[in-house]
């Protein structure tokens, strides 16, 4: 199931608030129904993965239990994915995708504001795909290609954030100098990913207050994203 425009057309008009990645996937397994049988039932089991990964967690998931979900035999789910964390790799694989086609685009906002609407949408992603996320930690330990394919989003992000600063004359443009901020902004994406995998785990985190403020969340990486990358030279 490619990620084309025709698919997604659709769904650019996500806000800030993020997505469900299950919901996203079960629209689109509904949307195949006209496709030929063995397209069909892997983007239903796609989306049957993601459901049910958000309802039980990773360690709960069995390649049963993900058989039973979609209606098939055990066998029949071989046909498809050969285990359990293959199949939660292609989840992740399409949130990335997903991820990065209902990013926020468009100039017109002030450095604050570009750097809180990116921190807004980051966060709520997270708050809504929460055991996926927890999905992600686990398979970067053990699956190298999930390791190696998150090396590459944060490795593009952080040319981005040395694009954005040579645009607003922040930093030199000579190569040495970009070698020191782009390994400073790979920093703040890793304290970034590592606050947000604490927060919706409650690893390390004491929620003895209640629920977890989101609006805090987003203030505390607004302030590191800043202070980190734009407002030092």
């Amino acid at each position: 199931m490619q990620l084309t425009n025709a698919q997604t057309s659709n769904e650019k008009s996500y806000s800030l608030e993020g997505f469900s990645v299950a919901d996203l996937l079960e629209s689109r397994a509904r949307s195949m129904q006209k496709r030929r049988k063995r397209v069909r039932t892997r983007a239903a089991l796609l989306a049957v993965a993601a459901r049910e990964l958000e309802a039980v967690g990773y360690d709960s998931l069995t390649v049963d239990h993900l058989a039973g979900a979609a209606g098939m035999v055990r066998g029949t789910f071989y046909l498809y994915f050969q285990s359990r964390s293959a199949i939660v790799r292609a989840v992740l694989h399409k949130y990335w995708a997903l991820m990065r086609i209902h990013r926020p685009r468009g100039g017109g906002l002030d450095l604050k504001d570009s750097i809180h609407r990116a921190n807004r949408y980051s966060v709520m992603l997270a708050a809504k795909n929460p055991r996926l996320l927890e999905a992600r930690e686990m398979l970067l330990r053990e699956d190298p290609e999930v390791a190696k394919r998150m090396a590459t989003v944060n490795r593009l992000w952080s040319e981005r954030i040395v694009r954005d600063l040579v645009k607003r004359d922040l930093t030199s443009p000579d190569n040495s100098d970009h070698q020191f901020v782009r390994l400073k902004a790979r920093a703040v994406i890793n304290m970034s990913d590592t606050l947000l995998s604490d927060v919706h785990r409650l690893s390390g985190w004491d929620d003895t207050d209640g629920p977890i403020d989101l609006e805090l969340i987003i203030r505390v990486m607004d302030d590191l994203w800043y202070r980190s990358l734009y407002l030092a030279k």
